[in-house]
């Protein structure tokens, strides 16, 4: 796939807008930070940076990084994107165990499936019902499944 510069962009204003602004925010700033790399993956798959890394080293009289040390460069456009999709089905997963887990825990110990939240001397409680809460977190998780494999088809087929 060849990376549209503003598809980061977009994708980045769609979870804040909705209710994903946390994760949004955590993503822009792991992609900013960049990722860690050892000297040795370094070489094998960024042979330019490396070669300038290697040139600006030696400019400034600094020893080449160790096989123990690590440098930090910066996500591709690709790469970013790939972050992205991968925090969202894990938080989907999660969302979905987290709630299978619960909820089969409630019905192997024979607990009222609905749970309430809050101090009823003080206010209102809010509550939510196992089940119903598991089968809406499991469509969500086929929905982010969905949509990430369309994503993917399209990947394959713009790289055709």
């Amino acid at each position: 796939m060849s990376f549209d510069s503003d598809q980061y962009t977009r994708i980045m204003e769609q979870l804040k807008e909705g209710k994903l602004g946390d994760v949004a925010s955590q993503l822009d700033q792991e992609v900013r930070q960049g990722r860690a790399v050892s000297e040795e993956k370094l070489k094998q798959e960024q042979e330019s940076q490396y070669a300038a890394r290697a040139s600006r080293l030696a400019e400034t009289k600094l020893q080449r990084l160790g096989e123990s040390d690590v440098a930090v460069i910066p996500y591709t456009g690709d790469e970013s994107i790939d972050l992205i999709r991968g925090a969202i089905l894990t938080l989907a997963e999660t969302m979905y165990a987290s709630r299978k887990a619960a909820l089969d825990t409630a019905l192997a110990h024979e607990m009222d499936l609905t749970i309430e939240f809050g101090d009823p001397e003080l206010e209102i409680p809010s509550s939510i019902h196992l089940q119903q809460e598991t089968e809406q977190a499991h469509v969500a998780l086929e929905l982010v499944r969905e949509l990430l494999s369309e994503g993917t088809n399209s990947r394959v087929e713009a790289n055709r």
